[in-house]
Parts: C-alpha cells; structure tokens; sequence
C-alpha cells in the first residue's frame, strides 16, 4: 500500500485543524453538514483560565473562533439536582405479564426508588420502539434551540418508521426504517445514509435498550413527577456512578411510558441540553404519514458504525471511563486541510468520545478546553495534536487525553 505523503500544521494553521476537527465531529454527533452548522453561531462558555487557556497567540484566538461553531453555552434553566446513592438493579421480567401498572410503580417508588427506576426505564424504552405517534418538540442545547417534529410507528409486519424534521432554519429530515437510517439536507447533495436502529442526533442509543446495558456504570432513581405537555410524569434521575459523565433527567408519561422530556445535566446540575415535547398524540395505527415512506429513495450509505481500518500513528489509549468500547477506527484526510489524521470513536452506548490525532510541526502549541454539551479538550504528544470531543465533562477529557501514547512519531 503506497503511504500518502505527511502533511503538518504549523501553530499558525492549528485553527484550522481544530475548525475541521468540529465539522467533523458535529457532522456526525449532530448529523448536520458543515454549512448549516456554520450558519447556526452559537457563543462558546469561558471562564477566565480554568475552562480555556489557549495562550495569546493568532492560533489561541483562531481556536475561541473555531470553537464557537459547536460548542454552546450551557443552558440557564433551573438545574436538577442528582443523588449519588448506590443502585441495586431490579429483577428483570416480561413486562406484559407482570409489570406493576403505573399508579402501584408510583406508590413503591418512595419505598424503592432504584428497582422502580430501573422498571420505568425499561417501560420508557419499550414505548419508544412500540408506540405509533405524532409529536413536536424542541431541542435546546446552550443558545442553539430547534423545533421539531417526530413521527413514529410500526407497519403491521412489524417494520419500525421514524421521521423527524427541522422546522427552523435549514431542510433537514431524518429517516429510519427498520435498521437503516437516512439523513436528508435540502437543497444540498449531502444527503447519506447509515445502518443504526437509532435516529442518531436527538436521544442516545440506549434510551432505546432495557437498563440492563448501563447498569454497571449508571444508576437510574426514580423521584416525584410532574406534568410536562399536560400529561403526568415519572420523574428518573439517570446518574453516572463515578461522576466521569454527564447526567440525566428524564419525565416519563405515567399513561403510555413515553419519554416527554430530557435534560443532560453536568454532575453540579447545571443543565447542558434539554429535549421536551410540545405536543403529543399516540395513534392505534401507523401515522398515515408515515405510511407511504417505506419506497422512498435513499441516499448512498455513508459508513458502517463499527467501520475498523488500519491507522497510520500506533495510538494507544490507556484510559477510558468504564463501559468505553471502540466502535470505528481509521485514518483519513481532514477537510479543508487535508491532514492526515487517527480517528477513533468510542461508546458506551449513552455517549461517545471521538478521538483525532495528528502531525503537527511546532512543539509549542496552544492547549483548548470547552465544557458544554459536546467538550473538547486538545493535548500534544510528540509531534502530534491530540483532540478529544464528547458529551462528557472536560476533566474526564482530560484525563483521556493524558492517557493517550503514539508509538509511532516518525
């Protein structure tokens, strides 16, 4: 295999490489192009020295510029307050044939929070796949909001469908059936398709699985409800066990276990991102339009999620919150400046650490650090830039970037 030629940044065009590395990372956590991210501007969070040092030089402030793109202030709702006790997981059954109704689960939460939460949790995962319905909601992470609509439901064979569209700004609708999901940006060709059994972008992979998956290192609790859209809720307090991560709120409809509203928090309860529906209507039959989309013309697929080729650097990552699994490795040309550069991603099935690394001329460079719903944090090993992006907070980044080796600098 012919090796392409190796291309390094000087600090005057590290920007650049942190500006790519955004584009990229949002086009695939946030499925938009690079152009309608830009168009979306957004204020980045600073706080004197302790979330940002980047230095005074052109690169340090072409980074704060670069940054700005994806990375938006926190929200300013009132923050939920999250518990730390230890979780004892419920004995799983078939919740058809013995789940408690929602009254009794609401009762028994206050003698058993944990084992409640963990039934819940799974009603909420269950609606999520079987429910036929119509809903609007808005996505708010930092300063950036947008409106929705979500549609969802099943064809009598049992083939999945879901559709959400943007309703401000740009065209873009998102299309599942069954595994395979389309991203469509209007009037642009950037339109592809992924295989995932997820609509990636709005709520993480693992609402949509038993809690089970996430017992080792989440608990989940359940507190008092309220009513959100109208309908009354079973509040979920979902908590990282070792505080590495973010955590979650979560009101779940006491009628169908629908999920009607999110908020990812940090571990002090300063809220990050919020999902809350606005409307919401279950239907006893697919949504009628819904019906027709089964024909509809897909885009090329893109790549597959758990894509592994070979890297070029000899990367290796030596610490990683428990439950991190690599799911995609390669090595690949940035955009706009064509470095070559290590590409990892890991997921713990809530959230996932992208990982770039890259040759870099100067031994001087800045180092960046944002805290908000997507963290980045930037290092150097070497001759290289380490840049890790992720929905957790900046000091478990950190930790990961000090972890990181290249064992292969020349």
């Amino acid at each position: 295999m012919v090796r392409q030629q190796q291309r390094s940044l000087s600090s005057d065009n590290y920007c650049r490489l942190i500006c790519s590395i955004i584009s990229v990372n949002c086009s695939y956590h946030c499925r938009r192009s690079n152009k309608i991210v830009a168009s979306q501007p957004v204020l980045v969070r600073v706080k004197n020295q302790r979330m940002i040092n980047v230095g005074a030089t052109a690169a340090g402030v072409g980074l704060i510029a670069a940054a700005m793109f994806c990375f938006p202030t926190p929200l300013n709702a009132q923050a939920v307050v999250l518990a730390t006790e230890t979780d004892t997981p419920a004995q799983q059954s078939n919740e058809a044939l013995t789940q408690p109704t929602p009254e009794a689960m609401a009762t028994m939460a206050v003698a058993n929070p944990e084992a409640i939460g963990v039934q819940w949790f799974n009603r909420m995962s269950q609606a999520l796949r079987q429910l036929n319905f119509e809903a609007t909601l808005v996505h708010t992470q930092g300063d950036r909001i947008q409106p929705l609509l979500w549609l969802h439901g099943r064809h009598a064979d049992g083939l999945e469908v879901e559709l959400l569209v943007q309703l401000n700004g740009a065209d873009v609708r998102i299309l599942r059936l069954g595994d395979t999901t389309s991203y469509y940006f209007q009037p642009s060709d950037n339109s592809y398709s992924l295989q995932s059994d997820v609509t990636y972008g709005l709520l993480p992979a693992a609402f949509y699985q038993r809690f089970s998956t996430l017992s080792d290192f989440y608990q989940v609790i359940a507190g008092t409800g309220m009513r959100v859209t109208g309908r009354n809720t079973q509040f979920l307090r979902l908590v990282s066990r070792d505080n590495s991560r973010y955590h979650y709120g979560l009101w779940v409809d006491r009628e169908t276990g629908m999920l009607l509203k999110m908020q990812m928090t940090t571990p002090q309860g300063e809220v990050l991102e919020q999902v809350q529906l606005t409307s919401f209507q279950v239907r006893s039959e697919l949504p009628v339009s819904l019906a027709d989309l089964r024909g509809v013309q897909r885009p090329p697929r893109l790549f597959e999620l758990q894509q592994m080729t070979d890297t070029s650097y000899g990367v290796m990552v030596d610490w990683l919150p428990g439950g991190f699994e690599l799911q995609r490795k390669n090595h690949r040309l940035l955009l706009e400046t064509n470095v070559p550069t290590d590409y990892f991603l890991y997921s713990d099935g809530l959230t996932d650490v992208s990982i770039y690394v890259s040759p870099v001329s100067d031994v001087n460079l800045p180092n960046l650090s944002i805290q908000g719903p997507e963290s980045l944090v930037t290092a150097q090993r070497q001759n290289f830039a380490i840049t890790v992006v992720g929905k957790l907070p900046v000091e478990t980044l950190n930790r990961i970037a000090d972890s990181i080796r290249v064992a292969n600098p020349s």
